[in-house]
Formats: C-alpha cells, sequence, structure tokens
C-alpha cells in the first residue's frame, strides 16, 4: 500500500505533536486542567510549526509535491 509523501508528513506532524505534549506533561508533573488544556494547545501549534518546517526540505529534495501538483 502506497501512501503520498504528503500524508505521511500530516501523519508525522500530529504524532509529532502528540508525543511533544505528552512529553511536556510528563516534564510539567502537574495534570491540572489548565496546564492539560494549554499544553494541548501548544502542542497542536507545535505539531503544525512541524509540518511547515518539514514541508520546505522535502519539496527541494523532491519528495513532496508542490502546492499546484497537489491541487489536482
Amino acid at each position: 500500500m502506497h501512501k503520498s509523501p504528503s500524508k505521511s508528513l500530516k501523519v508525522g506532524a500530529v504524532a509529532f505533536a502528540v508525543l511533544w505534549t505528552l512529553w511536556m506533561l510528563s516534564w510539567s508533573g502537574s495534570l491540572d486542567r489548565i496546564n492539560v488544556v494549554m499544553l494541548s494547545l501548544c502542542g497542536a501549534a507545535v505539531g503544525y510549526a512541524w509540518y511547515f518546517a518539514m514541508r520546505r526540505p522535502l519539496r527541494r529534495k523532491g519528495l513532496s509535491p508542490r502546492e499546484e501538483d497537489s491541487a489536482t
């Protein structure tokens, strides 16, 4: 089964965000509601930033399709 590079990158970004959030929760030692909410929002932002940070080098290497190619 062949996955598209874009799909793999999105799955990787979600996995990175989840692992980062879990690491930060374990590191902080506090499971207060506000702490969980804040770190979850930060984890989503980190995953989003990681996706865009990894997309550029993969496009330069030709491993990820360009925007105009993926629209069709």
